[in-house]
């Protein structure tokens, strides 16, 4: 998946944690809020990546 894609399915995933926790469902809330970490991590390692192409 590129960058462009994840950061898409972070933006979901964080509008749906809000909206759970908003709801009082607190097992939907971390289950998202762990999808958000994932998506984060990917996206920085994505990142690093790209960064590290460019320079070598």
């Amino acid at each position: 998946m590129n960058i462009q894609t994840l950061r898409m399915q972070l933006h979901f995933y964080q509008r749906m944690m809000i909206i759970a926790k908003t709801a009082g469902d607190l097992v939907a809330h971390e289950v998202y809020k762990q999808i958000t970490r994932e998506l984060t991590e990917q996206i920085q390692e994505k990142e690093k990546t790209a960064c590290s192409q460019q320079t070598a």
